[in-house]
Formats: structure tokens, sequence, C-alpha cells
């Protein structure tokens, strides 16, 4: 049988920017955003292979098969499918080198979501879901989902379990996500090396309590439970090194009315609630103020959290 469609050529195909962890959720937490991310198009190869053939970006990205992300997705889905199939690979690369909002994940997300068009039985979400962690393990020396569930998926997500694979989508709250990145570099890499292998019994207790309450204030659409539970006391700690006046950022935050703050992702991006988009643009001034004094640039997104997941597009 011929999985692949003869009739098509060309695909692109756009996958959003994620925001990972959400404070109390390590590894397991993650919303899209509305305002940035990757596009990449695919174009059949007569000759096989699979090329990275140009990449837009203002950082420098591999372009070598097994170094960049997309490249590692589409082939490793080619190669176990046995398909017979090349592609050129152009990447149009809007989210940040190592800024914490989910660039590596992205590209691989959208690679896929491209290549499976090219199918004539596609494949799941959860089948493109193990395919994209093969670039962000590349990219980061680990395996995980958080910034690629939420892509792929859309909204706000919980990883309930990986293997086997079982993703819950959270209720959306009506909020305004600020997203400041701060013109630094933090790899993930290097963002997990930095955190303890063991965490004190009280600690754990405390975090759940604060997660369970999180996942509640959702359900119940309660703001003022919100943020008493967006409180990060394992992870943030450990990472505001990344980050000069940290602390100073987050408390400037929460004094312009922020339901919350902590790292989006591994940082150094960061990401606050907020209620109204008054109330996000009054806090992103806030926190922009705090890095400016730093003498550290910054850019600035305020967006809902995003219903809509990495897709096709039409150019």
């Amino acid at each position: 049988m011929n999985r692949i469609n003869p009739a098509i050529k060309s695909v692109t195909a756009f996958a959003p920017a994620t925001s990972a962890n959400v404070a109390v959720g390590f590894d397991i937490l993650g919303f899209a955003l509305d305002a940035i991310g990757d596009r990449v198009r695919l174009t059949r190869r007569d000759d096989k292979k699979i090329v990275v053939e140009s990449i837009n970006s203002k950082d420098v990205l591999p372009r070598e098969l097994h170094k960049n992300t997309a490249s590692i997705a589409v082939e490793k889905l080619c190669r176990s499918m046995s398909l017979d199939l090349g592609f050129s690979i152009h990447i149009d690369k809007g989210i940040p080198l190592c800024s914490g909002m989910g660039g590596s994940a992205a590209s691989a997300v959208a690679a896929l979501v491209a290549c499976n068009q090219f199918l004539t039985t596609p494949l799941t979400l959860e089948e493109l879901a193990f395919f994209a962690l093969s670039g962000e393990q590349a990219a980061s020396g680990a395996a995980h989902y958080d910034n690629i569930i939420p892509c792929l998926y859309g909204g706000l997500t919980l990883i309930h379990s990986q293997k086997p694979l079982k993703i819950i989508q959270l209720p959306i709250p009506q909020l305004y996500a600020v997203i400041i990145h701060p013109h630094l570099q933090v790899s993930t890499r290097e963002a997990r090396k930095v955190l303890r292998q063991t965490v004190a019994l009280k600690d754990y207790v405390r975090q759940s309590a604060k997660l369970a309450s999180f996942i509640a204030a959702l359900y119940e659409n309660d703001y003022l439970l919100l943020k008493e539970s967006l409180n990060d006391l394992i992870i943030e700690p450990q990472r505001a090194q990344f980050v000069p006046g940290f602390y100073e950022i987050k408390m400037a935050a929460l004094d312009a009315g922020a339901l919350g703050m902590s790292f989006s992702g591994s940082g150094p991006a960061l990401f606050a609630f907020a209620a109204t988009e008054k109330e996000a643009a009054d806090i992103s001034e806030a926190m922009c103020l705090v890095l400016h004094k730093q003498n550290i640039a910054s850019d600035c997104w305020l967006t809902p959290i995003s219903k809509k997941a990495a897709h096709v597009i039409h150019d």
C-alpha cells in the first residue's frame, strides 16, 4: 500500500511558542502562545535526502541533519516508517534561541506536522509527539514533553503519563499572559544541570499542594486561588541566578497586579498572568523597567493562552 500522497510536493506548517512548567508543574504543565512561533516548509526531493536547505533566523542555528531538531524529527519519522521520502527543509525561526519559549520543540513539531500531510494515513498527535521528542532530547539532553505537548495540542496541557503518553487538556483561564524575553541566553541543557536531584519531603508536600490547588482554580475559575497557588518553591530558587534582579522583577510584576510570575520553561524568558489586558500592559512595563535598570534589553508579548495548536498553513 502506498503511504505517500504523490500529489503533494510542498507543505508549510506553523508551530506556536510555548511556556512550560507554569511555575508549579515542572516538566508536566505548559501552554501555547498566540503571538509568536516557527514556520517550517518541507519540499520533496528526488534524491531522497533530508537536507536543511535554509534557516531564516537572527540566531545561528545548525543545519547538520543530526543537530537540527526539525531534521532530526523528520529523519526519525521517515526511518521508523521506512518511507522512501526526501525533503528540503526551510525554517523561518520566529522564536529566539535558548529563550525558554519552546523553540527547539516548535521547529520539530512544525516539521512533523508538515511531514504528516504527505502521508495517506496521517499519524496521531501522540505519534507525532514521540518523534518530536527525539529532537528535544538532542537539543536539551533530556527527553521531556512539556513544550512539545502544548505545541501539538494547543491550550493549557497536563502530562498525566509519559509511558504510555496520556494528556489532559485543562480549562483555559480567560487571562492574559505576559511574556518577557530578556536578551540573555540560557540553554535548557545548562538550566537542567543546576537542578538538585533530590527534593526535601516538606518541599515536595508544599509544592504538591500548590499544583493541586492551581488545577482546582482552573476548574473553579477562581483567580484568587490561582494567585495563591502560582508559587514555585523548588525549581525557581535554583534558576533565579540566570536573570539578574530576578526577585526584583517578580516583585514589580506582583505589585503591578500579576496573579503570578515565574520562568517560562528554563528561562531566561519570564511569564506572568494578568486578569485584564490593561493589567497585562502595566505588568509588562513594570518588569521591563527593572530589566532596563540592569541594562538588559528585552522583548515583550501580551497574549491570551492560545487554543490553536500547530497546524498547516497556506502561503
